[in-house]
């Protein structure tokens, strides 16, 4: 007699993200059709923010949910979405406004990236340093009556900054945290060992200053590849490498005959 499998729970979401490359978010459509690319407003901590819709309306294992799934407020209008590229355009003054505050202050850390939420009711200010907690009270009051908005600081790690301001990395690409990478899964010196990679520093960190992110895609390849492989015996490897030295020095330490240097006769 066959056992029955149990049935798994399924709920129906959709997936969004509030950046190019950041987290994946799910939200319950409430019934809306949406398509991939448009852009819905939800709620967050934060509170309302527009967030694009990468995921069409599919079933998923609640397992899989995190949290409470909220239901989207509204598919974004012609309004929100106006609104919304009116203050992305500003966001590069604000940047420069909070250098600017920071610098004058003489604070221990370094602006890294300015948000505004789509209706202007949010500003948020992101920041990295090496000062685990700073009085920014002052700093909070002041663009806050400048901007007459609400403002928000966060402090970031060396990573998330990456990830924010983008660049180009080692292999000539624009960074993987800033492109497709939403997930910045912990990367290890074994990763590196395991690829038989020079343990320089300078040669598998990046710009963040920490290990590289990329290691991670093929470790998993290496070390399979290396359980498969066939042990090599040390005595072997010796002899291998004895054979090599011999005969390159026979190939450099030939001497021609004949013909050769100046002598009396």
């Amino acid at each position: 007699m066959a056992i029955a499998e149990p049935s798994v729970a399924q709920v129906r979401v959709i997936g969004v993200r509030f950046r190019r490359a950041g987290r994946l978010y799910y939200y319950d459509p409430a019934g809306s059709d949406m398509s991939v690319g448009d852009y819905v407003i939800v709620m967050t901590s934060r509170g309302l923010m527009a967030a694009r819709v990468v995921m069409a309306a599919t079933e998923v294992n609640a397992a899989d949910v995190r949290g409470e799934l909220k239901p989207i407020e509204r598919t974004a209008s012609d309004i929100d979405l106006t609104s919304m590229t009116n203050y992305i355009d500003k966001e590069t003054e604000a940047e420069q406004a909070f250098a600017t505050a920071i610098t004058s202050r003489g604070l221990p850390m370094q602006p890294v990236k300015a948000e505004y939420s789509f209706d202007g009711a949010t500003l948020t200010l992101y920041f990295s340093s090496k000062e685990a907690r700073i009085d920014t009270a002052d700093l909070v009051t002041e663009l806050a009556t400048n901007y007459k908005t609400r403002v928000e600081l966060r402090q970031i790690g060396p990573r998330e900054r990456a990830a924010m301001r983008t660049g180009l990395g080692r292999c000539g690409r624009e960074f993987c945290c800033a492109t497709f990478l939403s997930e910045l899964d912990t990367v290890s010196l074994r990763m590196a060992t395991d690829q038989n990679l020079p343990l320089n520093p300078d040669k598998i960190s990046g710009a963040c200053g920490r290990l590289l992110c990329c290691l991670q895609y093929e470790h998993d390849g290496y070390v399979e590849a290396k359980l498969e492989a066939e042990p090599v015996s040390y005595t072997h490897l010796r002899a291998h490498e004895t054979l090599r030295y011999r005969g390159f020095r026979g190939k450099r330490g030939k001497k021609k005959r004949g013909g050769g240097g100046g002598g009396g006769g």
